[in-house]
């Protein structure tokens, strides 16, 4: 599905990913889950492109349901893989606490999830670091903003020229593990730092951008700004049931 010009949404509706197009040339921004290596290779032929078109894989974070298939498309087509300097550690990938799983609400993306490789995510061999800042040399050329919170490195990556900002997990319109929509945070628990999450969105307010393409949950078109400010009062409203 393409959400803007030459931006196109793929994944399930737990989980999203996303292929940038310019010129011919593809950059992936996030790899989903382990299992979406066929959507992959049918997203490709809709596209009319082959394997060794995608240049590069950007990620948004490390989380392993955003790793996915990116060494594999590393491994088989030569794709560089690119992620901040604060989550490229060794082995990159990281999974989500298990206890998250226990409300009722969290089950089918965890039967979904476990069905499509999750906890077979492999390692990836070699990844490029970036900075907050940056504008990174890859097909629609996108510029980082550093969001720590949800994980040391989880950043947006601004679109300028097509008003887009991938937000991966730093605001969402779906959590997996409550079932509830509209622009948010993810539920407590998933955060390495609530706190610090919340305190990111200031920063992704500032991002001018039409369209917020989220990690999880559908694309949000009416601005950034109202994104954040939707997010904000779903947030107290949390704080008031308790």
């Amino acid at each position: 599905m393409e959400v803007a010009s030459g931006v196109h949404r793929f994944g399930s509706r737990f989980v999203n990913w996303y292929v940038v197009e310019e010129a011919g040339r593809l950059t992936v921004v996030d790899a989903g889950l382990r299992g979406y290596w066929g959507q992959l290779e049918e997203a490709l032929r809709s596209l009319g492109r082959k394997l060794e078109d995608v240049e590069a894989v950007v990620l948004t974070h490390a989380h392993a349901d955003h790793v996915g298939f990116t060494q594999r498309l590393r491994s088989t087509a030569g794709a560089a893989v690119h992620v901040h300097q604060a989550d490229a550690e060794p082995g990159l990938r990281r999974y989500p606490p298990l206890h998250l799983y226990w409300r009722p609400a969290s089950w089918p993306m965890a039967v979904h999830a476990a069905r499509k490789g999750l906890f077979g995510t492999p390692d990836v061999a070699t990844v490029a670091s970036f900075a907050d800042g940056e504008t990174l040399e890859v097909p629609g050329h996108p510029r980082v903003h550093h969001l720590p919170g949800h994980t040391r490195g989880s950043c947006a990556l601004h679109l300028a020229d097509a008003s887009v900002v991938f937000s991966g997990d730093a605001l969402v319109t779906y959590d997996p593990y409550t079932g509830r929509r509209g622009p948010r945070l993810l539920v407590k628990g998933v955060n390495e730092d609530n706190a610090q999450a919340r305190a990111s969105l200031e920063e992704l307010a500032r991002v001018n951008a039409r369209v917020l393409l989220p990690g999880h949950g559908e694309p949000w078109g009416d601005g950034v700004a109202a994104a954040v400010a939707a997010a904000r009062r779903s947030h107290r409203r949390r704080g008031r049931a308790g």
